[in-house]
């Protein structure tokens, strides 16, 4: 989120916008995410 509000107050905010809604879609997913990530670590040991 700090990368976002940094980007926007330096004008960008189209860009702000497009940040915030990658961290948005992150957040939707992060239960799959770690999921994906424990059954991975779980193949490789």
């Amino acid at each position: 989120m700090e990368l976002t509000l940094w980007v926007e107050q330096r004008g960008a905010t189209e860009v702000g916008g497009n940040v915030r809604s990658a961290l948005e879609t992150i957040d939707k997913i992060e239960e799959f995410i770690k999921m994906t990530l424990a059954v991975m670590i779980a193949e490789v040991t």
